[in-house]
């Protein structure tokens, strides 16, 4: 009897995820199916692939010597389909990470082009923050992630985007008199800002404090929407993407102070994993870097 894709498909994602659960989630199957398979898989080759005498599964010998090769001929098998059938191959759910900012602007458009080139595919977006996202990119959770700061090493491919200018704001009654003034003025205000995860939030308090700046934050909150209702409400200065919030501030409800030194410009980057066995997450980073347009607004005319 021959090893079948299947049942090597079933042995990798057991052996990468670390468990038959985890397995079953990402191909979308009954954990005994899973079971099933590996135990057919080791009745042909005639020996054990996963040691199962502790609570921890682990490789044995055989296992170990036999995942590289599973994942090359994984690999294999979806170049061919690719070869042959086209984009038109690759069906079912693609799931990547954004942040919020990108959901706001140009994640609708990411989604169009997407679906225009891979026609089979569902995409699955999560929103979140950058370390949340990256945390689930390392656990094979999601595909790819669009976000700041990626994490350093070879195991992921950081496909650099455009980068975002961020500017202070508040109310046009609140704050210094003057529009340009010296970082360490802000020091005398109250300091809105996003949760301890954003990274956007990270860079730029950083660099702030770096800069002479004490940050008496007074809200903490995820929504950058929130975020500018509570600047406009007088509540204190926070920083956000001018390009993105141009209408209120062109109508008022919001103003521009500039500083000295003014908030240098953040990257971010499109980043899968490195030794992926779907080229997917390569495919879909460059289509984030023609769609990458954070003065777009998801819903125009809000």
């Amino acid at each position: 009897m021959p090893v079948t894709l299947k049942q090597l498909e079933a042995f990798y994602w057991t052996a990468s995820l670390g468990g038959f659960v985890e397995a079953a989630d990402r191909l979308n199957l009954a954990q005994s199916t899973i079971s099933k398979r590996i135990l057919e898989l080791e009745d042909v080759i005639g020996g054990q692939l996963l040691d199962r005498s502790s609570r921890t599964l682990r490789l044995t010998r055989a296992g170990e010597a036999s995942l590289g090769l599973a994942a090359d001929m994984l690999s294999l098998e979806l170049r061919f389909r690719e070869a042959a059938g086209g984009a038109a191959t690759f069906s079912g759910p693609f799931r990547f990470g954004v942040t919020e900012l990108v959901a706001l602007t140009w994640l609708p458009n990411f989604i169009v082009a997407m679906k225009a080139d891979y026609p089979g595919l569902v995409p699955v977006p999560e929103v979140a923050a950058s370390i949340d996202l990256f945390e689930k990119l390392g656990a094979n959770e999601l595909d790819l992630v669009i976000g700041l700061d990626p994490p350093p090493g070879s195991t992921v491919t950081a496909v650099p985007l455009q980068g975002v200018k961020l500017e202070w704001v508040c109310a046009p009654g609140f704050g210094p008199a003057k529009d340009k003034i010296p970082l360490k003025e802000l020091n005398n205000y109250p300091i809105l800002t996003q949760g301890q995860g954003s990274g956007l939030q990270r860079l730029v308090l950083d660099w702030a404090v770096v800069n002479g700046l004490t940050v008496n934050q007074v809200v903490q909150c995820n929504s950058l929407n929130v975020l500018a209702g509570l600047a406009a409400s007088g509540l204190g200065i926070t920083f956000l993407t001018a390009s993105y919030f141009a209408p209120e501030i062109a109508s008022g409800k919001l103003r521009i102070i500039e500083t000295e030194p003014a908030i240098p410009l953040l990257h971010y980057f499109a980043v899968h994993r490195a030794q992926d066995l779907s080229p997917l997450g390569a495919r879909m980073a460059a289509i984030a870097q023609g769609c990458c347009d954070f003065s777009a607004r998801s819903l125009p005319g809000r």
